[in-house]
């Protein structure tokens, strides 16, 4: 028997049977981790952010293929279903991000406003 014939007729299986959501997810999820991928190759983001969000994009692949161990977590923290615990937590990082955006903006307002009035000075 060749077992490339059922690995194949096991993977249309479990295609068949998940729902359209998660196989978006992977496709997103697989997308996204190419293209940081790419930026890290091409020097635009630095190693650290890489990792990064290839953990989240990962996490979201396997999320989308094994929703039942999110359900388990979201019940015992008290939350009914793992989609909403999963919400929960993508707001978190949302909020977290939004954070550092924040803090990057000002420390770039302020080293702008110094080198403003050092050149204002040096111009004198």
């Amino acid at each position: 028997m060749d077992l490339r014939y059922y690995s194949k007729w096991y993977l249309i299986n479990y295609l068949d049977k998940m729902e359209i959501l998660q196989i978006i997810g992977i496709a997103f999820g697989l997308f996204a981790i190419i293209k940081s991928a790419f930026k890290f190759k091409n020097n635009k983001i630095p190693l650290s952010e890489l990792i990064f969000w290839t953990i989240v994009w990962a996490s979201m692949i396997g999320l989308a293929l094994f929703p039942a161990p999110i359900t388990l977590i979201a019940n015992y923290v008290g939350i009914g279903r793992g989609v909403d615990l999963a919400i929960y937590l993508s707001i978190i990082l949302l909020f977290y991000l939004v954070f550092k955006i924040f803090m990057k903006i000002d420390k770039q307002r302020t080293e702008t406003t110094r080198l403003v009035r050092e050149i204002a000075l040096n111009k004198k």
